[in-house]
Order: C-alpha cells, then structure tokens, then sequence
C-alpha cells in the first residue's frame, strides 16, 4: 500500500505592518520594524491600496494570528491596534515625521501588546 503524504502550508503568527501604496520608500518605518524586531516578534510588511491609517491597521489586526496590526498612510499617519479595539480608536497613533525613538517604541508597543506586558 502506498503512503500519501500531504504539505501543509501554515503562517507564522506576526504582526502585520500594511501601508498605503504610494509610499515607496519602506526604509521610511524602519524604526517601527526595529521596535518590533526588538521585542522578538516576527512581522509581515505589505502594501494595500486603503488611504486610511486606522482601516490599514485594523486590516492588519483582524489578519493577524496575533491580533495586532499596524497601517501608515500617505499622509505619514500612524496607527496600532488590537483586533478587539474599534476600527476608528487605535491604541497608539504617530507620525512618520516624529523621533526614531517615537517610532521604535511604537514598534515595541507593538511586541509588547503581544507579549502582554507593560508599554514603553
């Protein structure tokens, strides 16, 4: 009898980052991977054509096995978000245009609201 063997594909939970198409320039959220990075979380970066930073975010959230996502918009707004918070009241907003620490300890929060501990 012959065995059958069958590949299963699955996703490593991450925290996903979306971003307006437009923005090419991904060495812009550096920072933020960096953050995240930090924190030991893995993290998946995609563009999406939303023009919303809080809609980008709660995409990204809802995505997420972990349940956390991040949207930037043309505009350089920033959000984060938990998939149980509502679309339009993102836990942290920013700036693209703020500090590198700003960003960074936005991309920890990000691992930290994970990780369930305190914020920065």
């Amino acid at each position: 009898m012959a065995m059958v063997m069958k590949a299963y594909e699955y996703e490593i939970p991450c925290i996903y980052l979306y971003y307006e198409e437009g923005l090419n320039d991904e060495s812009l959220f550096n920072e933020i991977l960096w953050g995240i990075e930090e924190e030991g979380i893995p993290f998946k970066v995609e563009s999406l054509q939303v023009n919303n930073s809080c809609e980008l975010s709660h995409l990204g959230a809802t995505k997420s096995k972990l349940a956390v996502g991040i949207g930037i918009d043309k505009n350089g707004i920033i959000t984060l978000t938990h998939n149980k918070l509502e679309k339009d009241k993102p836990l942290f907003t920013a700036n693209l245009k703020d500090d590198g620490t700003v960003l960074r300890k936005l991309g920890a929060n990000a691992g930290r609201l994970v990780k369930g501990i305190a914020f920065k």
